[in-house]
């Protein structure tokens, strides 16, 4: 019992990871479904109006679309992160069951696992930048309509 308790503690800090990634996660997935779905109504918006707007409807879809290429270039990072969490804790597990010695693998991995946390942060803090860049266009236009 000892030693199941002993892994359950090791353990937790990784565990603890996964959960904040997933959290991180379910707010990008949002945003990227949000984006993914704007642009199609701006594609359907942009068939029904004259020509002579598509360049301010292409200009929204290019900022949505940089938009949504950054929140897949975060998911992905997340996840590399959410999976160096996990071989840490099969790292754990394996070390315990065999009586390895995985001190720097595990901490590698750890370490590897907050670096993609950062990244995917610093991913965000852009993809939130250009949205507040496609928003001022946004009011912009409709301060001065043409």
């Amino acid at each position: 019992m000892l030693e199941f308790s002993a892994t359950l503690s090791d353990a937790l800090a990784p565990v603890t990871l996964i959960s904040g990634v997933g959290l991180l996660l379910v707010s990008m997935s949002a945003r990227y479904c949000h984006a993914a779905s704007r642009i199609r109504q701006l594609l359907a918006e942009r068939a029904a109006e004259p020509e002579d707007l598509h360049e301010e409807i292409d200009q929204s879809i290019d900022l949505i679309f940089k938009r949504a290429s950054l929140l897949k270039n975060g998911i992905l990072t997340l996840m590399i992160s959410a999976a160096f969490s996990s071989l840490q804790i099969l790292a754990i597990v394996i070390e315990r069951l065999f009586d390895f010695d995985l001190s720097l693998t595990k901490s590698l991995m750890l370490l590897a696992s907050v670096i993609f946390i950062v990244l995917s942060s610093c991913i965000y803090v852009g993809e939130v930048q250009i949205s507040v860049r496609a928003i001022g266009l946004s009011v912009h236009h409709h301060d001065h309509p043409q």
